[in-house]
């Protein structure tokens, strides 16, 4: 990291303070979910955090940088979410349920994940790439084997990968990451927490009605 050339001590009256690691990569991962890699300005990011204009590029590098480590922090958080409410020693059928609930009741905190993934993912190119090999995949290759147990044993039937695939990420994240939609046709309350502990239910229980024989 490139250090700044201001002499040591207290920071001058006309300098914005330095902004906290995480709301840095909260709002770039917003920035990036809002307006697409090549839409975000550090410029403007910087003005919105309200910190010294080249305070992102002194801390991280490049643009670049700024997406990845904004990436590893968002989807990094859904990964150990996941990974902390999956008990590999419970019953099938509740760990698959538990795994989806997992997914839409993380989706309500950070919709921005699915609104990145949404621009990421309709072309092909090295930052669909990162997320998908960084984090998409290791959880698919986790959650895969409990799916081929149950359609052998006759618990659940086959569907195409890809239908179970996106039914749980792009179907149970969408009311979030559409906010503005869920509230002109449903509710005005989509983010209350009685409402996500309520849909993060529903969502699960139709997935796992779905897949029944």
């Amino acid at each position: 990291m490139v250090k700044s050339a201001r002499p040591k001590g207290r920071p001058s009256k006309d300098e914005p303070p330095a902004a906290p690691e995480e709301g840095v990569l909260q709002a770039a991962l917003v920035a990036f979910a809002t307006h697409g890699f090549n839409g975000m300005s550090v410029r403007t990011l910087n003005r919105e955090l309200g910190v010294s204009h080249n305070l992102l590029n002194q801390r991280f590098g490049s643009k670049e940088a700024i997406w990845r480590a904004a990436v590893d922090w968002g989807f990094g958080k859904l990964v150990a979410e996941v990974l902390r409410w999956d008990d590999e020693s419970a019953e099938p059928l509740v760990r698959l349920r538990s795994s989806v609930r997992t997914f839409a009741r993380f989706s309500a905190e950070h919709p921005e994940l699915q609104r990145l993934i949404n621009i990421e993912g309709g072309q092909p190119g090295d930052r669909l790439e990162y997320i998908v090999g960084t984090f998409v995949e290791p959880i698919v290759t986790r959650f895969q084997p409990l799916l081929d147990a149950l359609v052998d044993s006759g618990r659940i039937r086959r569907v195409p990968p890809e239908v179970f695939f996106f039914m749980v990420t792009a179907g149970g994240a969408a009311m979030f990451a559409s906010r503005a939609l869920a509230e002109r046709l449903f509710t005005s309350a989509p983010m209350s927490p009685s409402h996500i502990d309520e849909y993060a239910d529903a969502v699960a229980d139709f997935i796992m009605h779905a897949v029944r024989p």
